[in-house]
């Protein structure tokens, strides 16, 4: 039972933020039993020991542990909570002509009600709840294993009799049952707030990762999602490449080196990858068809400073502008939101764009450089200028494009996806984050391989 409670409570942390691994919810059960479960104060830092890496983390924690062990603290400690009032005692109470399992629980302290009202919900799964309305269910299902059933029928059969007597004792008993049930009704509301947030919380963030970028501006907390994510895909990539960072053996020089200690290898030699230093040109379309994906692009990409190389970033509609220098002066978001204001606007003119590009950073481009395109490739029956493309795949080592639109439609109307696809590596459908962040974990691999 212990085991479980403290599984509970570790996902009640993951639920609050906290990132705990599945070693360090091992570590914890370990120490629990070794230290014990009591003074309370003492369980508390061993968990915190053992669950908490960073002091940010410690209040969340902290609130975390009061909520979950409730009615362990009022068990321990005999203090009820202000908030709904202490359990009434009924030790004096003539439970005469009452079943048995109503006599026993009215004969119980208040102390013991709260104890017998934590035992009943040490058997239930609270982890379960995932929206607000399941807590009336929840709350109902705790007292029903106090044995509450039994109350019930008292107080209908008291109710039913014509003797004032049995209608003022239904009467007292409705009373005791409603002050059971609110004691009920918080310890399950405390349990939501740690495990029914969690899971509406998750289901938000999946409902944010696949919905199309034009309708993510309805969510409050879309820029959090996209820090974190690009944090969490960031720190994938640092450990693969720490993982790579070695490279393949090199038998040869091991094997001249073993000759010294009689032809046992006893040190070994790697082979030193040549490293080179990628370039990556982004280009955007910033129109008002992919304005919202572009949005998400440009933050998505200088979120991951740390494990992309040197992004040098260009937005494009009618007009064609580089915007590294925003992104260095201002904060991501607020960056993409001066580039929209400057450049947005109607008549996309790829081939414009196109030639643009190669007259600013053509010489530049060479077999290190990554160019990505975001677009719809909707150029309003303008010249493609698909010639200026092909001399910028020729230079680069890879070219990529994205489209925010389904690929059905990529050669629809004004659309001429089919002249610019030859000249890229991949062309990709791009019209969430679950496609954004697929990307950029592919274009990472490629980069990475690159090297």
């Amino acid at each position: 039972m212990a085991d479980r409670r403290l599984h509970e409570f570790v996902r009640a942390l993951r639920g609050a933020q906290i990132r705990i691994s599945p070693v360090e919810a091992e570590e914890a059960l370990r120490a629990a039993a070794l230290i014990g479960y009591h003074p309370r104060e003492q369980f508390r830092e061993t968990l915190a020991q053992t669950l908490v890496k960073a002091q940010v983390d410690r209040a969340r924690f902290d609130q975390c542990f009061d909520d979950f062990f409730h009615f362990e603290s009022i068990e321990a400690d005999g203090d009820e909570d202000a908030e709904v009032g202490a359990l009434p005692d009924t030790t004096d109470v003539d439970t005469g002509d009452l079943s048995e399992t109503t006599a026993n629980l009215m004969a119980q302290s208040p102390e013991q009600l709260t104890q017998s009202l934590a035992e009943a919900a040490a058997q239930q799964d609270f982890t379960a709840m995932q929206v607000i309305t399941q807590q009336g269910l929840f709350a109902r299902q705790l007292v029903m294993n106090m044995g509450m059933g039994s109350v019930d029928d008292d107080i209908l059969r008291l109710a039913a009799s014509p003797r004032r007597r049995d209608q003022n004792r239904a009467e007292q008993l409705r009373d005791w049952r409603q002050q059971v049930r609110e004691r009920a009704s918080q310890y399950v509301r405390r349990q939501f707030e740690l495990h029914g947030r969690a899971h509406g919380r998750a289901l938000r963030e999946h409902s944010m990762r696949a919905a199309p970028f034009r309708e993510l501006r309805e969510y409050h907390q879309i820029q959090d999602l996209v820090r974190r994510m690009a944090r969490r895909l960031a720190a994938l990539h640092q450990r693969r490449q720490k993982r790579a960072k070695r490279g393949a053996m090199d038998a040869r020089r091991t094997l001249v080196s073993s000759l010294r200690y009689n032809a046992v290898p006893v040190q070994l030699h790697w082979r030193e990858r040549r490293k080179l230093k990628s370039k990556v040109y982004v280009i955007c379309d910033v129109s008002g068809s992919v304005r919202e994906a572009a949005r998400f692009l440009l933050q998505f990409l200088y979120a991951m400073n740390d494990v992309l190389p040197q992004v040098r970033s260009f937005a494009f509609a009618a007009r064609f502008d580089e915007v590294t220098d925003d992104f260095r002066q201002y904060k991501p978001e607020v960056a993409v939101g001066r580039i929209l204001d400057r450049v947005s606007g109607s008549g996309t003119d790829y081939g414009y764009m196109f030639e643009s590009f190669q007259e600013a950073c053509g010489r530049e481009i060479d077999r290190r450089s990554t160019v990505i395109i975001l677009g719809d490739a909707r150029n309003n029956d303008l010249p493609a200028g698909e010639e200026h493309l092909a001399e910028i795949s020729r230079r680069a080592r890879q070219v990529f494009w994205l489209n925010p639109e389904h690929p059905s439609r990529w050669n629809s109307g004004d659309a001429i996806m089919a002249k610019y696809e030859p000249y890229c590596r991949a062309a990709r459908r791009c019209s969430s984050l679950n496609d954004l962040s697929r990307f950029v974990d592919y274009l990472l691999r490629a980069l990475n391989n690159a090297q």
